[in-house]
């Protein structure tokens, strides 16, 4: 079982907790009255319960898809909420007889790696979206079609599964076009809270020491859930409280996508109105805020006598109760922020951007792009006021990206206190972007790019419609934290350069 230990904690505050969660338990409204019914989001609740439905359903399915296609790889494809969960476990998973390859972008060279690593007449395709209108899902199950169909005259839908609502215009097309299985959600639970669902369990079953763990331990001990709610949402609420909504996350490498879905959680539950808790992982230097470390190696090192430092150690075999826990506590902190946790209201000003900027041009590559023409130590000086930077990545997400992104970060942070927020487009869209555009308005963006990347895809066959998309999402977000008034920039790079963001960091200079 998982652990949680807290030095210190408000006995009045820890009691209040438990009484939020037992009437959470009850389906009972704690939060501000919305437009959207609060029982209508609520079917997570009775997550042990979920857990052992979804596995006999999942099982069922995964039974069929199996003893008939035999593939030999598996790719699930969604965005947020209906993929991250999956993405969780198979990080976290030892073995799989099958290749599970998880994607989650319309960045052409994501998708051109992806069709490389498989034989496309040897794969399962599962399409995973909660509402059947999500974009990327979207153009990612057109541009599969049409790679399969050119490969030969049939029905490409005997390779398709879909996770989805009922009675949506997904369940239809998949309908319509004899899709091997249509595996349907509950409809009273959103896409980040949706981790027991098919949408968590059918990645599960290809992973069989996974789905064994959840068999025998989804019967939980209620207290122990409830003492960990309990610290949990203290530190949360100290962070809203006293701290500006500013968290700090440890969380090592070899768990990373849990980080992923921590974020999605926090900031898209909590960032609207004005509002939001910021989560700002690994950052370099302490910057003097409720902290949670998650399996940390350096436990020791930070496990101290503050009361604002919360130390969690991560169970693989329990790790759907560890979500649950995340889940309550995030809506208990909700109800103490007076907003409305199931909602994403401000999303839907890129998604809209987005469809306009596509119908608009007919050639992206027209498009002007509004690179900035400050540089970085500019855009320091006119954001020192600023308590949170937002990096959006627009290039491919590599090692090297990565490990030249963390210089970067770290030379902010050190040089000039900066606390930065990284997140790869468009994934980062059904995550930081509420927050970015729904909470606190003290922030800026930078927005990293590599044009030539985008250009060099836009003559290949059936890549053009995803690199058109992917473009026009970027300036789609660009253009709503414009006209929220948050100061935002476009800086374009070469994301093939072994450091590609080397002349940048270069450039830093220290106060």
């Amino acid at each position: 079982m998982s652990d949680y230990s807290l030095q210190h904690n408000d006995p009045i505050l820890l009691n209040d907790i438990e009484k939020d969660l037992f009437r959470l338990h009850g389906s009972k409204n704690i939060w501000i009255e919305h437009s959207l019914s609060y029982q209508e989001r609520l079917g997570w609740v009775e997550t042990p319960t979920l857990i052992e439905e979804s596995i006999k359903l999942c099982k069922n399915a995964f039974d069929r898809a199996v003893s008939h296609l035999n593939p030999s790889s598996v790719v699930f494809i969604g965005m947020g909420g209906s993929i991250q969960t999956g993405k969780v476990l198979n990080q976290i998973s030892l073995k799989s007889k099958y290749q599970l390859i998880f994607l989650d972008s319309t960045n052409p060279r994501d998708v051109s790696s992806v069709r490389e690593k498989i034989d496309i007449l040897k794969t399962l395709f599962v399409f995973m979206s909660k509402s059947g209108t999500t974009l990327e899902t979207n153009k990612l199950m057109n541009f599969f079609t049409k790679e399969l169909t050119q490969k030969g005259k049939f029905d490409f839908g005997d390779r398709f599964i879909v996770l989805t609502d009922a009675k949506n215009s997904l369940e239809k097309f998949a309908l319509k076009n004899n899709f091997f299985q249509i595996i349907n959600t509950p409809k009273n639970i959103g896409g980040r809270f949706s981790s027991a669902t098919a949408f968590g369990i059918f990645p599960a079953t290809f992973m069989n020491e996974i789905l064994t763990s959840f068999k025998n331990n989804y019967l939980w001990d209620s207290n122990q859930v409830i003492k960990k709610c309990s610290l949990l949402t203290s530190i949360l609420i100290d962070s809203y409280e006293n701290h500006n909504g500013i968290l700090n996350l440890k969380i090592p490498e070899e768990i990373s996508q849990m980080g992923i879905w921590l974020e999605q959680i926090i900031a898209e539950s909590t960032g609207k109105d004005g509002k939001g808790i910021t989560p700002i992982i690994n950052n370099y230097i302490d910057i003097g805020c409720p902290k949670i470390l998650i399996n940390s190696k350096d436990q020791k090192k930070y496990t101290s006598t503050r009361a604002d430092e919360l130390v969690i150690s991560f169970d693989k075999n329990t790790i759907f109760e560890d979500m649950f826990i995340w889940q309550a506590s995030i809506s208990i902190l909700c109800k103490h922020m007076s907003i409305f946790p199931f909602d994403e209201p401000d999303v839907e000003r890129s998604k809209l951007n987005t469809k306009n900027i596509l119908k608009k041009y007919k050639d992206m590559r027209k498009v002007t792009i509004p690179y900035s023409r400050s540089d970085i130590n500019n855009m320091i000086n006119e954001n020192e006021t600023n308590r949170v930077l937002y990096i959006n990545l627009y290039i491919n997400e590599t090692k090297n990206i990565n490990t030249s992104l963390n210089k970067l970060k770290e030379k902010l942070s050190s040089y000039h206190g900066i606390k930065v927020v990284a997140g790869f487009g468009p994934r980062y869209l059904h995550s930081v972007g509420q927050l970015q555009k729904g909470g606190p308005k003290d922030v800026w963006s930078i927005f990293f790019y590599d044009e030539n990347l985008i250009n060099s895809y836009t003559e290949k066959n059936n890549y053009k419609d995803l690199s058109d998309t992917f473009k026009a999402q970027m300036l789609g977000d660009l253009d709503a934290l414009k006209d929220l008034e948050i100061n935002t920039y476009l800086v374009n790079i070469d994301s093939n350069n072994k450091d590609p963001f080397k002349n940048v960091i270069n450039k830093i200079k220290e106060e």
